[in-house]
């Protein structure tokens, strides 16, 4: 007598047991925040310019989703600084493992709930904030994701790889 195997579908995903952990997974992800061990905060930012289209008129933020429990960041090392005439610029890229696995891949691709893609006059971008001990705001740095995200059923995260992009936002938040 041959014994059936698992049929795999989202309703068998829901309920498995390794789904039943992310939330165990993530009260101990948790703890590296609490002990001040990952001492930045990972963002996923919407924000619409005021002409219709991308880049035109003025920017600001419809949207920030602040990634919890705090993601692991890969350190920064693989970010070089070039000089150029005009000043320092910063390339490379980097990665970040740990992200919660009760986020979908549409939340981390920055799609809306229902798969689309940011309107033409949105933009979506990560991105990641040093928080500064003396309490006051840190620099916040743009990234983009360079390839898609990955998710590791078997350690109950996603990965994500991303590269360094311009046009951070001031420490206070705003748009420049």
């Amino acid at each position: 007598m041959s014994r059936p195997f698992t049929s795999l579908n989202a309703q068998t995903i829901a309920r498995s047991l390794a789904r039943k952990f992310v939330p165990i997974a993530d009260n101990l992800r948790d703890l590296y925040t609490k002990f001040g061990l990952r001492p930045y905060i990972v963002r996923i930012v919407r924000t619409r310019w005021t002409d219709a289209e991308r880049g035109e008129g003025g920017e600001f933020v419809v949207k920030s989703l602040d990634l919890l429990p705090t993601p692991k960041v890969s350190d920064l090392s693989a970010i070089n600084e070039i000089l150029h005439p005009i000043g320092l610029d910063e390339v490379g890229g980097i990665v970040v493992t740990e992200l919660s696995g009760r986020f979908t891949e549409e939340q981390l691709r920055g799609l809306d709930d229902d798969g689309s893609e940011a309107a033409r006059d949105e933009q979506v971008y990560w991105e990641i904030e040093f928080v500064r001990p003396d309490g006051r705001e840190g620099e916040r740095r743009r990234f983009q994701l360079s390839a898609a995200p990955y998710y590791n059923a078997s350690t109950l995260q996603w990965s994500v790889k991303l590269e360094r992009t311009h046009g951070e936002r001031t420490r206070s938040g705003e748009p420049r």
